[in-house]
């Protein structure tokens, strides 16, 4: 009888073992994915931002110079931020016809009458059509820019509606090299291939809101689309000012990237 009883305590005593083993298991993992998602507090994201060495410029009358610390904070700012739309889920697909982007493409340059080409873009890389446009009229000043207009290099002409590898001082040379490289020798190749590139490098990694692509929170001073520090604002007021054209409003916006 002893025996029994003794066997049986060192069975509930293993059970005990096991059971606190999972818990603690268990706890160390819920607060391993909660770090994941909200691994700083703002000021922390923000002294990241600037101690990482990254080139956060303003610009000023059409001058770029560098941005101050305290400039940087202001643009990091979340909590009453005046353009809400830098927060949009910008995978989030916008039910709207050709017809009604051609109207909000009107006067802009080479994007006029593309309209359906915007649309297609959204189909194919799942990126709202309206950002699309947004950012398309910001990076080439609303279709006027020389990238977008197209650089002759060689045999062909390449285009760029996007900023994309066109860094600051270098921008028009650097731009056309990588529209080059990509085969974008058409404004339709350039908005297909420019979408698709933005939903590879951007949305698919999680950074899915203008506020996301150009401050990172999850890294913040790393893997950033731009460094016009009001980058993400001019784009979400661009973008707002398309749903309010159409009558529409956003659905999904994200603006829980810090604990405190």
């Amino acid at each position: 009888m002893n025996k029994r009883k003794k066997e049986n305590m060192t069975v509930l005593l293993l059970l005990g073992l096991m059971a606190i083993f999972f818990m603690a298991f268990m706890v160390s993992e819920t607060s391993l994915f909660k770090e994941e998602d909200n691994i700083h507090n703002f000021e922390e994201a923000v002294k990241r931002q600037i101690d990482n060495g990254t080139v956060d410029v303003k610009l000023d009358d059409g001058r770029t110079r560098p941005a101050e610390n305290e400039e940087i904070r202001d643009a990091m700012q979340v909590e009453g931020s005046a353009v809400p739309y830098q927060f949009l889920d910008l995978t989030e697909k916008v039910d709207v016809t050709a017809e009604e982007v051609n109207r909000l493409l009107k006067g802009k340059g080479i994007l006029e009458g593309r309209g359906d080409i915007f649309l297609e873009a959204q189909e194919k890389h799942d990126v709202n059509v309206l950002y699309l446009i947004s950012h398309a009229q910001l990076e080439t000043g609303n279709g006027a820019s020389r990238l977008a207009q197209g650089i002759q290099l060689e045999d062909a002409a390449y285009y760029n509606f996007f900023g994309i590898g066109a860094f600051d001082r270098e921008a028009v040379e650097e731009g056309s090299a990588y529209a080059a490289r990509a085969g974008w020798s058409t404004p339709e190749t350039a908005i297909l291939g420019g979408a698709e590139f933005i939903s590879e490098n951007y949305l698919d990694q999680g950074q899915q809101t203008l506020y996301a692509m150009r401050w990172n929170p999850s890294s913040p001073g790393s893997h950033l689309y731009a460094t016009d520090i009001e980058w993400a604002l001019k784009i979400g007021q661009i973008l707002e000012s398309h749903y309010r054209s159409l009558g529409i409003e956003g659905k999904d916006f994200e603006k829980d990237y810090y604990m405190n």
